[in-house]
């Protein structure tokens, strides 16, 4: 056999720990050339640390059976990143670890194999590897991986949308591949990776859409049936896509792609049909040309275990949003105390939309929130991504206790979205009409200008003041005033990651957070990871019932 399968040597107790192991359930391999040596590919086995504490002092024992994948395969352990403590046999693979514990990514927790097609094996032979695992006082979950010589190799075809898009409008989507492998695909899921500005416009009761909060959803469609080699296919003329524009988007990027024979989930809902039709896929009636993806090999890997060549299944393309409008406003607070007192606020902006903004391409920050300290203050405790600046703007080494403070807002804000840190200051002295400022704007040298995409100047400037019980402090002033509680932090999912930031010398406070958005700012090329072989392809393939 050919796959590392971690089972306990004798039922384990309700309360002994059981430990998975996560690796594919199958892998096609590119049939043996005539000259030459096979095509290896990487196949990996990781341990996943589950019970109480950060880890387990047991010693693993772990077995990769061989048996079954004699003359199909030819599987050996990847001697660039080598495991001490193992020994190969021709029927099995065995391997000793001392302890398991959590965050040891890399070669702590996995076993890495190379597996190739044995050099007679004809097109279309299978096996299996089975790995299973031992250790004192917990069990292993087992792990069986299929291995196939030769398999689908699917290209996906270049789409052309239009890239400067408006509000309302929808552009086709004619999607189609090619199967240039050696054996047909049983079922195809076609994948739509769109950020938040993008959706598809059809509706069709084998695909499923999940949201990622304000970074946009991924739509997996499940088409069953044979797509055979040297044929293309293209969508049936009843079953159309389009791509629509809302008025959500800015700065959008569809990420587009086939995976064949996709694994289905164990623990997706069914749902109910809900339009009556479904996305087909027919014979296309010319071939689809073979071209390159566009994105880098490391990304390409949506397809990486059912498909020969992964690298070209999948393609993205990136729009601009012609008009787009945000509007991006200040948000103050109204701390108080007495003279000595150390009071906290809550300082950044909100985004009130109707666009969700999104650097995403170039990793710069959406905008800048220039935070003037009121007089009387000292500023003892500032988030991470802000830097102290003194009051004509220039750069101070100092981080504490400086009058100004210019604030990364990261490369994305969501609707609604409120992004605030949280400054702590003391009251040292009561000073008569003490008013400081919360702006938001594009970064300049020295502070900030108007955001070009924010139709709404009032609002981007409020006032900042503390009020000094038992003393004289004016009344702020700025329709964006709010005051700060304990809920106003957001978790730290929900963080905005600047694309620079500052720490303050002996500062605690955290990054701006999203106090009114679901999902912080990622790539978003890993939108749709959580889709393959996931939760949507079983759901969608429940509600299959028929072939293509």
């Amino acid at each position: 056999m050919a796959a590392l399968s971690l089972g306990a040597a004798a039922p384990a107790l309700a309360a002994e720990p059981v430990f998975p192991l996560g690796g594919p359930s199958a892998l096609v391999l590119q049939p043996s050339p005539d000259t030459g040596a096979s095509k290896e590919r990487s196949l990996r086995y990781e341990l996943a640390y589950v019970g109480p504490g950060n880890s387990f002092p047991g010693e693993f024992t772990v077995t990769v059976d061989l048996a079954k994948v004699s003359g199909v395969a030819s599987v050996r352990l990847d001697p660039a990143k080598p495991r001490p403590n193992c020994t190969t046999s021709a029927t099995a693979i065995v391997c000793t670890q001392q302890g398991l514990s959590v965050g040891t990514g890399g070669n702590g927790n996995s076993f890495d194999l190379l597996v190739s097609a044995a050099k007679d094996a004809k097109n279309g032979a299978s096996g299996e590897i089975a790995v299973t695992g031992r250790v004192a006082g917990a069990g292993v979950t087992p792990v069986t991986t299929k291995l196939t010589v030769g398999g689908p190799d699917l290209h996906l075809g270049e789409l052309k949308p239009k890239a400067e898009v408006t509000a309302g409008e929808q552009q086709d989507l004619p999607l189609a591949f090619a199967n240039r492998g050696t054996l047909p695909a049983r079922s195809v899921a076609l994948e739509l990776d769109a950020s938040a500005g993008l959706e598809p416009a059809e509706t069709y009761d084998n695909c499923r859409r999940q949201d990622h909060g304000g970074m946009g959803a991924t739509t997996v469609c499940l088409v069953e049936g044979e797509f055979l080699p040297g044929e293309s296919y293209q969508l049936a003329p009843d079953s159309p896509l389009h791509l629509k524009t809302t008025e959500r988007a800015y700065q959008d990027r569809l990420r587009y792609g086939v995976v064949p024979d996709p694994a289905p989930a164990k623990d997706a809902t069914e749902g109910k049909p809900a339009t009556g039709k479904k996305l087909k896929l027919v014979k296309a009636s010319a071939a689809v040309p073979v071209t390159d993806s566009n994105l880098e090999a490391r990304d390409a890997r949506r397809a990486e275990d059912t498909d020969l060549n992964p690298r070209d299944n999948e393609r993205a393309f990136e729009f601009t949003a012609k008009g787009a409008r945000a509007d991006f406003e200040a948000v103050t607070a109204a701390p108080s105390g007495k003279v000595g007192d150390t009071v906290v606020a809550e300082l950044g902006f909100r985004n009130k939309g109707p666009a969700v903004i999104s650097h995403l391409r170039s990793s710069q920050s959406v905008a800048r929130t220039d935070i003037v300290m009121p007089a009387g203050v000292q500023v003892t405790d500032v988030p991470r991504n802000c830097r102290a600046a003194n009051a004509d703007g220039s750069d101070r080494a100092e981080q504490l206790g400086a009058p100004r403070y210019f604030c990364d807002g990261g490369i994305f804000a969501d609707v609604p979205g409120t992004y605030t840190g949280r400054f702590s200051m003391k009251i040292e002295k009561a000073v008569a009409d003490a008013k400081g400022s919360v702006t938001v704007g594009e970064p300049v040298a020295g502070g900030t200008k108007p955001l070009a995409f924010d139709p709404v100047a009032g609002n981007a400037k409020a006032a900042f003041v503390v009020e000094v019980k038992g003393g004289t402090s004016p009344s702020p002033s700025g329709s964006a005033s709010a005051s700060p509680s304990p809920s106003a932090s957001a978790s730290p999912s929900a963080s905005v990651s600047p694309s620079a930031s500052a720490s303050a010398t002996g500062g605690t406070g955290g990054n701006l957070a999203s106090t009114g958005s679901s999902v912080g700012p990622i790539a978003l090329g890993a939108l749709g990871a959580v889709a393959v072989g996931g939760a949507l392809y079983v759901g969608v393939r429940r509600r299959s019932g028929g072939h293509a």
